[in-house]
């Protein structure tokens, strides 16, 4: 009797083990997560000013973590810390969550080792380069940085609104930011309509420059074959005359009409910027948004900022830093958050830690 009961007990057990194992997308969106140091970032900069903005990014893990409880995933935190940059006034740097998802091998629960959702509270960083000017294609194109999108001042603070994003693993989802600084002030500046039109006659000049380069090259090479023909020839006028008629002066009018093609090529983007420069003062000193003319490969149009083949042009600001502040200070907060809304688990992720973000928090660090 004593045998069939324990039988009976063991059976029981066996069947609640089996229940408890069985895991669901359920069972998932249940389950508490946990918080989990992540691996060690990049470490640059002074000793002290390393000490300095390790106590930064503590205190920002503590504001995360005092609103936000895990769920359904490992939260992986780790700061990165860049230090100083040439011609930077402030060092970069950055606390880190990697949320990696709980998920279900047949019954077993399991941690992803990769995730395409992140979020990132960074100090003296942003999304686009606002501490030098454009390099590269970038600079005889528009001649400045851009963004995507201008910001909306909300509550102290700027938002930018929502855009998709590229998550990797051919993912796609959503992404937001928001910017804090000091009261009324940004740490770049938007360039005016007229600045970009300066800019642009100027990157013109040279784009067009570029393009007759090669035809003033082959005018020079013959001018230089033309001082040796002259010299082989010099006792033979008719030969002279001859090669001069076939060879020289044909090929000189080839790349002189050439040469004069390749203005009036240009000659339209010319004049569309003179024009636009004649516009009244006030528009002159619009925040310049533009796009590439699809008429006119030479041209840029002005456009608004819902227009999303625009580029909302920027440049530094260094009066926005205050300079006897040391360089580890956080000057500004740039708050960047990526995922896929649609999927159950980041969705409440995103929700949860944006609602953790005290922005009055962050604002009262600055210039600390």
């Amino acid at each position: 009797m004593k045998r069939q009961i324990f039988l009976v007990i063991a059976i029981a057990f066996a069947a609640l083990a089996s229940f408890a194992q069985v895991c669901t997308e359920a069972s998932l969106l249940q389950t508490p997560g946990q918080w989990k140091a992540g691996m060690k970032g990049s470490e640059g900069g002074t000793a002290a000013d390393l000490a300095r903005e390790k106590q930064i990014v503590a205190a920002l893990h503590a504001m995360i973590k005092s609103k936000y409880a895990p769920m359904s995933l490992e939260a992986d935190f780790y700061g990165v810390y860049g230090g100083s940059q040439p011609n930077v006034p402030v060092n970069g740097y950055s606390y880190n969550i990697l949320p990696l998802n709980y998920f279900c091998e047949g019954n077993v629960q399991k941690t992803a080792h990769e995730s395409s959702t992140s979020f990132q509270v960074a100090a003296n960083l942003f999304e686009a380069e606002i501490f030098d000017a454009a390099q590269g294609d970038r600079l005889l194109a528009e001649g400045f940085n851009v963004m995507a999108d201008m910001p909306v001042e909300k509550d102290g603070y700027y938002y930018f609104k929502e855009t998709d994003a590229s998550l990797g693993f051919g993912q796609t989802g959503k992404s937001s930011g928001w910017l804090i600084t000091y009261p009324g002030k940004l740490p770049y500046a938007y360039v005016t309509q007229k600045e970009f039109l300066e800019k642009r006659k100027i990157n013109l000049a040279a784009q067009m420059a570029d393009a007759a380069a090669g035809f003033k090259d082959a005018l020079k090479t013959l001018e230089i074959q033309k001082t040796y023909i002259e010299k082989e020839y010099q006792g033979d006028p008719e030969k002279l005359k001859k090669h001069m008629a076939t060879d020289y002066l044909a090929v000189k009018a080839k790349y002189e009409k050439l040469l004069a093609e390749n203005e009036k090529t240009f000659a339209p983007a010319f004049a569309k910027i003179e024009t636009l420069l004649k516009a009244p003062a006030a528009e002159l000193d619009r925040p310049a948004i533009v796009k590439k003319d699809p008429k006119d490969y030479l041209s840029y149009l002005f456009t608004e900022d819902d227009d999303a083949f625009g580029k909302v042009l920027i440049k530094p600001n260094p009066g926005y830093f205050r300079p006897n502040l040391p360089p580890s200070s956080p000057q500004f907060f740039w708050v960047s958050l990526r995922g896929n809304p649609k999927e159950k688990i980041a969705a409440r992720f995103m929700a949860d830690i944006t609602a953790a973000v005290d922005f009055g928090v962050l604002k009262a660090m600055l210039g600390k």
